[in-house]
């Protein structure tokens, strides 16, 4: 394998070699550009004098440019001084920058505008597009993880493609999302992995909806955290804001930029299970043990002995990973242009799985005359996802690995597949996982064109108009195909699905922008605007079983001779906003914040489609005060407070109407379809609204060599959606309303340093996070109520998480355990309700004293939600070498590992763990594992882990080659990387970060057959021309 990647990296790397050429004439001038602390300034414009001929500076501040011997080279940086040095007979030229007195200060991409971060009130995490390379990732989202004080990322799934859950500042909602708003150069995107992909099957995880958007064409992300900042959003900033803003040209010499990586993935962590011999011994003794005929004999347990199947390493696989991208940027003071290709293709590490992605895009910008430029993005992508069937199913890959019986081969005498475990007394028909994973096609193709275009004219000095319109087009197709010889398709002879969706979102913006500063050192900034968004959805699907043959899979639905009933649908939404936003700072000391908006809504009723979002923010920057030039090692100090009101209205479409539900009947052999009212409408439905507070403290020490943040917060919202109980007389079962509360508070810390800034250098960037979430308030009454089930029946695990008032969303509902029954120990005849009780089996509490064991005694048994979480990165350079070490994790939450419940159940049939050979016995009176006759069905607290773990996510090692002697090469680098190195944790399955159940607000933490996280280990080069 190792031999296959240093192979193809370096074919790779000979091919574009070869398609080098050389530009220009003159002499090749290289060097690099540092400030007064020896640290890089990358993006640096380095111009010839009088000429249109330019470069950037590259991430590590090097340049290379092709001058005249005559010519005079203009370095430029905003915040720094520009510098002017004639070439004369130079070759190499290195320069240092020193910072402007009264520069404008580092500027934050804010909601439509930008803003410097010395007048920023609100609460605004940045992450660069150096720390989302550093991560082999499809989707720029996972690469957030960790990055921002306040973001907690959890992988819903690992399946390559796989979607993303985000909380910035914990959860707002019980029924509606909790994903952020992502605005996307401009253009506003909701993450609903499930609104967007057009299907799954058996519980998978749909793909996630970002993973079309090429992380390589990113050029920084602002996440917009607290009130004042995200209010500008309103309706749809309650759960914050993430600002997405692509590469653009600059204006200087074409460049050409390549990078490439290529790496194999494996699977971090495997479950250890009973091999053949283990399975039939415990298999027999559960058998006698229930009265039972044994089902091994003692030949064959012994036979097992050399002749075992290990059903994980037969679904898991060596899995390649590969990245290459070229970038052409450029331009002159007219004209700037960035063009870039992508390739993305990542196997699985379960067999027949994968998720590819082609991508184009071209930002272009124009200026027409010194009043009017005009520009546009446009990215076009194709993705095509393989997935496998995971997650909260029995029936999935992952579970069958986990139960099926490592006493069953692969394939039987016969050459074909053992086709399931029915061989098996009393075993759950689980097809044989190997077969389902290569037989089964489930492949997703979705076609996405992300574009806009915009003109911003100056009208007067100080007064910018700027009108933008842009559209997010999606057009998907799923293909499901189980055929006649697997376990998935048997019954039906071959079964297929065919799906199509269409998702269609305009905008358009238009906005007024006033900047003035004034000679006592204020400035003021006013905005104003009108947005509208729409969106459509088109779906058509269908189905049919009994196929003659299965060679031509989904390509043919009429050869099914059992179509089912075609479905498809149409909806639409549209938001209409009117929102404005003044920012004042005073004598570059008082600051001031306030927004505005104004959104209306086609989502809620009659009577509330408009909402209102105001904020305020204000803040005291002490750092130009005369007294704190006296506190030598302070250099900076901030301190501001918001508040504001935001609102979401992430809602199914057309819940404050009433519904008609299609109901068919039977007249003899005559099958009717007709309509009946399905739901009760509520035109008073209005926006979930989240009140929240904050206050921030900003502290540089040493020159800013040190760099503390400190935000704590507080958000209550309220109007949460939530059904209530109608009586039955009016026909229906529930109303939905807004009756619910709930609150997150926390407090937030980062620091960023340069530790060491000489020859060796060492910056540390570290986050941690704590936050407290509870519900306050339920329906009329209700202290609290169950959230639907998520197990398979035969489990008994029905309602698993519990919302309950004082306590968090999401919290496990079920039995209390106190060890193993022994002999001797008193049991009361009929004391349980979960069969009979003996010794050897589980000991359940009698929570509430009744003297019975039974559902009345359920209880929390555990919370999904962190007590903190963190993530910490150390960058360290000596000469050429740079080293980056990346780790993440969190404390306090606890997962409901279903797997470990499902092999729990010593039934003779299932699988399980080892562990279980440490069972109970009359010789072995373990009080922790307990007979094998035992069949666990009830959520127990036995079944809810600690999940908390400190993981190592990134090491990053490379090397920048010198180029001052290679005239056509600007700057190349090469490194190796690892993935998801080492995690500790106590929590047994594959990884503790994950999420069974996706972006569901309520079903947190829930591990079951969940698609297993994979360790990479990744070559790759960069280099420009």
């Amino acid at each position: 394998m190792k031999k296959m990647i240093y192979k193809k990296l370096g074919l790779f790397v000979f091919f574009l070699m070869i398609v080098i050429h050389v530009n220009g004439q003159g002499r090749i001038i290289k060097g690099s550009v540092t400030d007064d602390k020896g640290e890089p300034v990358p993006g640096t414009t380095v111009a010839v004098k009088g000429t249109s001929i330019g470069t950037v500076a590259d991430l590590d501040g090097n340049y290379s440019i092709n001058a005249p011997d005559a010519g005079v080279l203009v370095f430029s940086f905003i915040g720094f001084q520009t510098r002017e040095i004639a070439i004369g007979n130079q070759t190499t030229i290195n320069v240092q920058l020193a910072q402007q007195v009264s520069d404008l200060g580092e500027v934050i991409v804010v909601g439509y505008g930008v803003q410097r971060k010395s007048d920023l009130t609100g609460s605004v995490s940045s992450v660069g597009s150096k720390e989302i390379k550093q991560v082999a990732v499809a989707s720029f989202d996972q690469a957030l993880q960790g990055r921002a004080a306040g973001v907690q990322v959890t992988q819903a799934s690992a399946a390559p493609g796989g979607g993303v859950s985000i909380r910035i500042r914990g959860g707002n909602s019980i029924n509606a999302s909790n994903e952020p708003l992502y605005v996307i150069d401009g253009i506003p995107f909701f993450p609903n992995n499930a609104a967007t992909a057009p299907g799954t099957t058996g519980g998978a995880q749909p793909q996630n909806a970002l993973a079309n958007i090429n992380p390589g064409d990113i050029e920084s992300m602002e996440i917009l955290k607290d009130a004042s900042a995200t209010a500008i959003y309103g309706s749809r900033g309650a759960n914050g804001v993430v600002i997405i803003t692509t590469k653009r040209g600059k204006a200087g010499a074409t460049n050409v930029d390549v990078e490439s990586y290529y790496g194999v993935q494996q699977v971090s962590r495997k479950l250890p299970l009973l091999n053949a011999e283990e399975f039939a011994t415990i298999a027999n003794e559960a058998r006698v043990g229930r009265g039972q005929t044994p089902i091994f004999t003692q030949e064959q347990i012994a036979g097992f002995r050399n002749n075992s199947t290990d059903w994980q390493d037969e679904i898991f696989r060596d899995a390649p990973i590969q990245n290459h991208q070229v970038t052409v940027s450029g331009g002159d003071n007219k004209t700037r242009y960035a063009v870039s290709g992508n390739y993305f293709n990542q196997e699985g590490v379960i067999l027949n799985s994968g998720f590819s992605r082609g991508s184009f895009r071209a930002n272009i910008d124009k200026t027409i005359n010194n009043k009017i430029t005009v520009g546009n993005t446009l990215t076009i992508s194709r993705a095509v996802n393989n997935q496998q069937v995971t997650d909260i199913t029995r029936g999935g890959v992952v579970n069958g690995a986990l139960v099926f019986s490592p006493t069953l081969p692969v394939f039987g005498p016969d050459g074909n597949f053992t086709f399931d475990n029915s061989a098996i007394p009393g075993s759950q028909q689980v097809g044989n996982p190997v077969q389902d994973a290569l037989e089964t096609l489930n492949k997703t193709v979705t076609n996405r064109v992300l574009g806009s275009v915009f003109l911003e004219w100056k009208i007067i000095d100080n007064l910018m108009f700027r009108a933008s319109g842009g559209m997010d087009y999606q057009a998907g197709r799923r293909d499901f195909y189980a055929p006649s010889t697997n376990n998935r398709g048997r019954n039906a002879f071959g079964s297929a699905l065919v799906e199509k969706k269409d998702v269609f979102s305009p905008v358009g913006t238009f906005t007024l922008n006033y900047d003035r500063k004034f000679d006592n050192k204020s400035y003021l900034n006013l905005l104003a605007g009108y947005e509208s968004q729409s969106q459509m959805v088109d779906f058509v699907g269908a189905s049919a079983t009994n196929f003659p043959t299965d060679a031509l899979g989904s390509d043919n639905l009429g050869l099914g001779q059992i179509v089912g009933t075609p479905f498809s649908g149409r909806s639409l939404w549209r938001l209409d906003s009117w929102f404005g936003r003044v920012n004042y700072t005073l004598f570059e000391k008082f600051l001031f914040t306030g927004t505005f908006r104004a959104d209306g809504s086609s989502r809620f009723g009659a009577g509330n489609k408009w909402g209102y979002f105001p904020s305020a923010a204000v803040g005291y920057n002490m750092s130009n005060e005369p007294f704190l030039d006296n506190i030598k090692w302070m250099s900076s100090l901030k301190i501001t407070t918001s508040w504001g009101l935001t609102g979401n209205q992430e809602i199914g479409l057309y819940q404050s109407l009433s519904q008609l539900n299609t109901e068919r009947n039977a007249f003899g052999s005559v099958i009717a379809i007709g309509l009946a009212p399905g739901r009760i409408p509520n035109p008073d439905l209005r926006w979930e609204k989240t009140n929240q507070v904050n206050a921030g403290l900003e502290i540089g020490l040493l020159e800013d060599r040190i760099f503390f943040e400190a935000a704590a917060y507080y958000k209550r919202t309220q109007d949460l959606l939530l059904p209530l109980d109608l009586p039955r007389s009016t026909g229906f079962s529930t109303i939905l309303q807004n009756i619910g509360s709930v609150e997150n508070k926390g407090l937030e810390l980062s620091v960023n340093s340069n530790n060491l800034t000489g020859k060796v250098k060492w910056v540390t960037n570290a986050n941690i996070t704590f936050n407290r979430n509870k519900v306050l308030a339920l329906g009329p009454g209700e202290t609290f109520r169950l959230a639907p089930g998520t197990g398979d029946g035969h489990l008994q695990i029905g309602n698993s998480s519990i919302l309950q008032v004082g306590s968090p969303v999401g919290s496990f509902f079920g039995m209390v355990t106190n060890g193993i029954y022994q002999v001797g120990d008193e049991i009361l005849p009929g004391s349980s309700s979960f069969g009979s009780v003996g010794p050897g089996d589980i000991r359940y509490v009698d929570v509430n004293g009744d003297g019975r064991v039974d559902n009345n005694d359920r209880t929390i048994i555990g919370n999904p939600q962190p007590k903190f979480f963190f993530g910490m990165n150390n960058t360290f350079n000596y000469k050429n070498f740079d080293l980056a070490i990346f780790v993440n994790g969190t404390y306090g939450n606890d997962v409901w590992n279903v797997n470990s419940h499902e092999l729990y159940r010593n039934d003779g049939a299932t699988n399980n763990v080892k562990g279980v050979m440490n069972r109970w016995t009359p010789q072995n009176p373990s009080n922790e594992w307990p007979s094998s006759r035992t069949r666990p069905f009830v959520l127990s607290d036995r079944h809810i882990e600690d999940a908390s773990f400190l993981r190592i996510r990134n090491v990053t090692l490379g090397y920048t080659l010198p180029t001052a002697n290679i005239t056509w090469l600007r700057s190349c680098r090469v490194y190796v990387q690892g993935q998801n190195i080492l995690t500790f944790t106590n929590y047994s399955g594959f990884d503790p970060e994950v999420n069974s159940l996706g972006q569901n607000p309520i079903g947190i933490g829930i591990d079951r057959g969940t698609f297993p996280m994979a360790r990479s280990f990744i070559m790759g080069v960069n280099f420009g021309l």
